[in-house]
């Protein structure tokens, strides 16, 4: 799908890569800053006690350092406490009891102000140092101050600001992922109106897409669809009237030929009327496939029905059957009249020919179809006739022949109108002709 078929996943997939390139980089870059940031703080921190060192400093007259008051912080008492002070002096020098016996990071210190250094410290752990040089006294001897932090503290807050932030920055990634689907969907909603009214011009030839109603960036769209439906109903009124003239063209002579067939042997005659039936019946076919109009809200179902069974009541296949019109009042075919009236009356006809005692109709719309069902309780048709009846590209003398010619015009009109035919075997034991429609 994502390979080009689908505009919703392609953007989808492509939002959710970058937002996710994006926060991964935030994520990166946040980290590098926390750690900048803690370690300003560890080195702010270190600065101060150096200050306070430095503020109660004195020198012996040998030179050796002393101090006035201790730092107060308990952990420069504890052994390896992590946070550990020098002070060198050109007659000694003194540490914190938390240094023990090892050692500082050796640097020389800035001209002015703290300095810092990163290495190795005491009880191998990494270490964060400022150093600094100071002078009690115009001309004193110069003392050098040095205060180290353990940087492990740095590390864990490090990784728990990370495995923190990369949960907070997953759950918006998802935020974030919702409503770029929510984006995306309320971007292609134009096409999904584009969509339905391109089903109702399916329908409808004559309807057109509406260009005020949709965003600027889709007006090209409908436009260049709207003149492809008029050059299409060009098309078909070229072709229409094109067939029409050939039906025309045709009538004369068909009639000629009949009234000579009168003339000839009675076998012949039959064989001749058969083919010269034929004919006719690929005209009407033809004519059926390119003369639907389907404008307007159709041909009402129940009504032209009703005028039908009127009609067959009184001929003789009629007046011995009951024939049940259950067809709702509103119910309207995607027909117009008169291909509507062409397409019932040549199912009632075929079902008056072959039921043996009542034709049930029936008609509803649901969510998916509008369907219309004949029924009848006649002999019926055998599976392997059903398919043959209505498959393409058989001749019509080919087709089943008890019911042939009647359905394939009815389902030359109903694949033109957007539908489709289907046959099967009805609750009597009859043959049901179900005419389909989807709607939506």
């Amino acid at each position: 799908m994502i390979g080009g078929r689908s505009l919703s996943l392609r953007l989808l997939a492509f939002a959710g890569a970058a937002i996710a390139g994006a926060l991964v980089l935030a994520w990166a870059v946040l980290g590098l800053l926390f750690e900048r940031h803690v370690e300003r703080q560890l080195q702010a921190e270190l600065e101060r006690h150096g200050l306070s060192l430095i503020a109660a400093l004195s020198l012996t007259p040998g030179g050796q350092p002393g101090l006035a008051a201790r730092p107060f912080d308990p952990r420069f008492d504890r052994p390896a406490s992590g946070l550990y002070w020098r002070i060198t002096a050109p007659g000694g020098a003194i540490a914190s009891r938390s240094l023990w016996d090892g050692a500082l990071p050796e640097a020389a210190p800035p001209q002015r102000g703290w300095g810092k250094i990163e290495g190795v410290g005491p009880f191998e752990a990494r270490v964060l140092t400022v150093v600094r040089d100071v002078q009690l006294d115009p001309g004193g001897p110069q003392i050098i101050i040095a205060v180290s932090g353990d940087e492990a503290p740095l590390s864990t807050a490090r990784a728990a600001f990370g495995f923190e932030s990369g949960v907070f920055l997953a759950v918006l990634w998802l935020v974030l992922a919702l409503a770029a689907w929510v984006q995306v969907r309320l971007g292609l909603a134009p096409l999904d109106r584009v969509r339905r009214e391109l089903e109702a011009l399916r329908r409808a030839p004559d309807a057109r897409l509406s260009e005020d109603r949709h965003p600027a960036e889709i007006r090209p769209l409908t436009q260049a669809v709207n003149d492809l439906a008029d050059a299409r109903a060009a098309d078909i009124d070229r072709a229409r009237h094109r067939a029409r003239d050939l039906a025309h063209a045709l009538k004369t002579p068909l009639t000629a030929l009949r009234l000579q067939i009168g003339a000839l042997d009675p076998a012949t005659a039959r064989d001749l009327n058969h083919s010269l039936s034929l004919v006719s019946g690929a005209v009407e076919g033809e004519l059926a496939r390119v003369g639907v109009e389907t404008s307007g809200s159709g041909a009402p179902a129940s009504e032209t029905l009703d005028r039908l069974i009127a009609v067959i009541a009184r001929t003789p296949d009629g007046q011995r059957l009951t024939i049940r019109n259950a067809v709702p009042a509103d119910l309207r075919l995607p027909l117009p009249a008169e291909a509507a009236l062409e397409v019932l009356g040549a199912l009632l006809e075929n079902a008056a020919r072959f039921a043996t005692n009542r034709i049930d109709i029936t008609g509803a719309v649901d969510e998916d179809a509008l369907r219309l069902t004949l029924d009848d309780d006649g002999p019926g048709i055998s599976v392997a006739d059903r398919e043959r009846v209505l498959q393409r590209g058989l001749r019509l003398d080919e087709r089943a022949d008890r019911h042939g010619l009647g359905l394939a015009i009815a389902a030359d009109h109903i694949e033109a109108s957007g539908g489709r035919l289907a046959l099967s075997e009805a609750p009597s034991g009859g043959l049901r002709v179900a005419l389909i429609w989807p709607v939506g």
